[in-house]
């Protein structure tokens, strides 16, 4: 099996380009690490995975194995074909500096929006247009009441994993969050792999 790997540092994000037909795996290396998942169709660059469209066309808040994930323009432009841990946050948006000053009044702290500006900018892709992510491994439960719990610790181990497949040609995004000031990532910031398989 043809494989290309790449190491997500914990905190910092990474981009890659994802062909038609080719499968992505995301696997959280040490386990409890939240990674945070964006994709923008390579030739059309106002399309891109849309969180809203994919919890509307699934008819559900969260993504696990046998979903397709939607674009903007309701188009699917991946699949989910693997899944080892089931759960997935779609509601929460990227952390950013704000989040950081008004919660925890910590300046210049690392951040999944800032991950993305830097590691997109060459594809001309700014800070301003980072779409909200697909928070892979995050733990974020729904009150009965429709507010939100608080974060808890992911239920991913070590060595678990996702895989898509891509039904366009598409560029990737993937931050391995940096929040350490919650259990969302077990106030322990750990790597992200990514690894872009031919077959499946």
């Amino acid at each position: 099996m043809q494989t290309t790997e790449i190491l997500i540092p914990g905190g910092y994000g990474r981009a890659l380009r994802l062909k038609k037909g080719e499968y992505l795996k995301v696997t959280d290396v040490e386990g409890k690490q939240v990674a945070d998942f964006i994709a923008i169709k390579l030739n059309k660059r106002d399309e891109y995975l849309s969180m809203a469209h994919t919890r509307t066309m699934n008819g559900r808040l969260t993504v696990t194995k046998g979903d397709k994930l939607f674009s903007n323009y309701r188009h699917a432009l991946l699949e989910m074909v693997e899944d080892t841990v089931g759960v997935h946050d779609t509601l929460y948006p990227c952390c950013d500096p704000m989040r950081y000053k008004l919660d925890f009044n910590v300046e210049n702290h690392r951040n999944c929006r800032d991950n993305f500006a830097e590691v997109l900018e060459e594809n001309r892709i700014d800070y301003g247009f980072i779409p909200d992510p697909l928070n892979l491994f995050q733990n974020s439960p729904i009150n009965p009441d429709g507010t939100f719990a608080e974060s808890i610790e992911p239920k991913s181990k070590p060595g678990d994993y996702v895989v898509f497949k891509a039904l366009t040609d598409l560029i990737i995004g993937i931050s391995a969050c940096p929040q350490d000031m919650t259990p969302l990532c077990g106030y322990n910031i750990t790597d992200i792999r990514a690894e872009i398989l031919r077959h499946w």
